[in-house]
């Protein structure tokens, strides 16, 4: 989106005449320019000298009737305005500069969006833009750097005397995307639109002229239909649509799509180091047999505070995979861990600049400058970056909460957002610790899949994080939260061996005796199904009753629930 007051002055003409050559003689300033963007935006048609509103811009005409222009700044609404206004209208809160910004444009006042801000939003999300890249604005996005800080962009355009309306054009098309500003300043990513549109024209050995591609063009292919005018641009022949009309019909199809984030991925140093500390372990192990990667092993080589947590957190994001050999239990590298080293550490923050520009969403500045800080961004998306991403797409995590965790899931409201700051003071309240520690939770949690923070740091539970929550608070909530961690991927997979024996387990439970801990019937039932020792089964055992995910006698119904969210994701 990218709407002027100039465009709402050439609207409001149009309703007394059709003729450019007249409405440029009252509006001279940039008119050619303002009306090629309207076009762009679908608000107006061009054909021989005539300038003809769509149904789009009737509905923008209509709502902006009632402005007074004079009281509007130059700029009524781009897409970091859009942003202010999906954020405001998604959580019911941003901050006070942010609204100050609504208001100057009449989109907001103290009660939220008001009936212009709705409409606005209204007729940005139900018009889709025309397609049109002349060779300049082509040259701009092949040269231009995908993903970084505002300033960036702007040293890019200036150092090559592009003008303001390269950055318009493409933020109407909706394949630029700026931020709203924060501490930081302001961040821009291409969207994944631009990077069908650089793919399709890669496709053309010269760019001669603007390829314009609107909805009845779209159509037309998508029917195998042809004319003059699309075969003039290569989009068609006798056949249908063109290899480079079906790249160009995919970038239509793009435009505005925002997909679902992928949950980032971190690494920490605590948890590099362990991985080192395996690898170096696996290459003995090569030569000498009888040295093996067991937690006692690992401990000789890395200082940790928790080794043991480290551990299952590697494990929960399939860095790692435990395996019982020689009746020990062991900790292996995969092959997502042997690379990781390689790349080194990565925080949350960081890869959500990566994650959001992805589904076709914007990331504020300071992830992107963390991204930058940390290799994974560098005038677009790093061989670390690409890593990481595919590791956040493609590994299947497994439940791993923190005590912090279990606090931000049981103060998180259901189904409700909250600001950061407030999570942050819940939690302290609730367990203690540093508002830095807790910070570091709150990225962790969203990594897991718990929370989703958004650019304005306001939070909310995920579907996951409802369920979990759920589960948490029909178990031993008091005790959980006592535990530096409550559950790992070895309690869990303990827990789905039982939820998936389940007549078996009732069978075990039936017979006398108590259950207390463990029965070693329970043991015998599990071994088969997990490479684990008996040590270790017996372990995950108590601790599933002690803190109310099993009871003596049966599988409870916060056993049931965690076990019925992750099999559901």
């Amino acid at each position: 989106m990218y709407l002027k007051k100039r465009h709402i002055e050439i609207l409001r003409e149009m309703k007394k005449t059709e003729s450019q050559a007249e409405i440029e003689t009252k509006l001279p300033e940039e008119f050619q320019i303002r009306a090629i963007e309207l076009y762009i935006l679908g608000f107006a048609e061009l054909e021989g000298g005539k300038i003809k509103l769509t149904e789009a811009g009737r509905k923008l005409l209509e709502i902006s009737d009632s402005l007074n222009l004079a009281e509007l700044p130059d700029v009524i609404a781009d897409t970091e305005i859009m942003k202010m206004l999906e954020l405001l209208e998604e959580t019911g809160k941003i901050s006070e500069s942010w609204l100050e910004k609504l208001k100057e444009r009449k989109l907001a006042d103290e009660n939220g969006l008001t009936e212009f801000g709705k409409a606005l939003l209204q007729i940005y999300r139900e018009t889709h833009p025309v397609v049109y890249l002349t060779p300049e604005i082509a040259s701009f996005l092949r040269g231009m750097p995908k993903l970084g800080t505002l300033d960036e962009l702007v040293t890019f355009k200036n150092s090559r005397l592009y003008g303001d309306n390269i950055v318009n054009a493409l933020q109407a098309m909706r394949l630029l995307l700026i931020s709203p500003p924060t501490e930081k300043g302001r961040a821009f990513t291409t969207t994944p639109a631009a990077k069908l549109a650089l793919r399709a024209l890669n496709m053309i050995p010269v760019f001669a002229r603007a390829i314009v591609l609107r909805k009845e063009d779209f159509e037309a292919l998508k029917a195998g239909k042809t004319n003059a005018e699309l075969e003039s641009m290569g989009l068609s022949d006798e056949r249908g649509a063109t290899e480079f009309g079906k790249a160009m019909m995919e970038t239509y199809e793009a435009m505005g799509r925002v997909e679902e984030k992928v949950l980032p991925i971190y690494l920490l140093e605590d948890e590099l180091n362990v991985l080192k500390a395996i690898q170096e372990i696996e290459k003995k192990y090569e030569t000498n047999p009888d040295i093996l990667p067991t937690e006692k092993e690992i401990a000789k080589r890395v200082d940790v505070e928790d080794l043991g947590a480290v551990l299952h957190l590697l494990e929960s994001k399939e860095l790692i995979e435990r395996r019982l050999v020689k009746n020990k239990d062991t900790y292996w590298l995969t092959e997502w861990g042997k690379e990781a080293i390689t790349f080194g550490t990565v925080s949350p923050d960081a890869m959500k600049a990566v994650t959001y520009a992805e589904s076709g969403d914007v990331p504020i500045a300071e992830w992107v400058i963390k991204a930058q800080e940390e290799g994974v961004v560098k005038a677009g998306i790093t061989d670390k970056g690409r890593f990481y991403l595919k590791l956040s797409r493609e590994i299947r995590r497994k439940p791993y909460l923190t005590r912090y965790d279990a606090a931000i899931l049981a103060k998180l409201p259901k189904k409700k957002y909250i600001h950061r700051n407030e999570l942050i003071e819940l939690v302290q309240n609730y367990v203690g610790g540093d508002e830095k520690e807790i910070v570091r939770a709150i990225g962790e949690a969203e990594a897991k899949g718990f929370v989703v923070e958004l650019q304005n740091e306001m939070v909310k539970l995920t579907e996951l994080g409802e369920k979990v929550k759920t589960a948490l608070e029909n178990a031993k909530l008091q005790e959980i939260v006592k535990v530096k961690f409550s559950v790992t991927p070895t309690l869990y997979n303990v827990l789905k061996v039982i939820y998936d024996n389940l007549e078996t387990f009732n069978r075990i439970w039936k017979e006398k005796g108590e259950a207390r801990g463990y029965k070693m019937e329970e043991v015998d039932v599990i071994r088969k199904h997990l490479s684990l020792s008996d040590d270790e089964i017996k372990k995950a055992l108590t601790m599933l009753r002690e803190l109310g995910f099993l009871g003596s006698k049966s599988l409870t119904e916060a056993g049931k629930t965690l076990v019925e969210a992750y099999m559901a994701i």
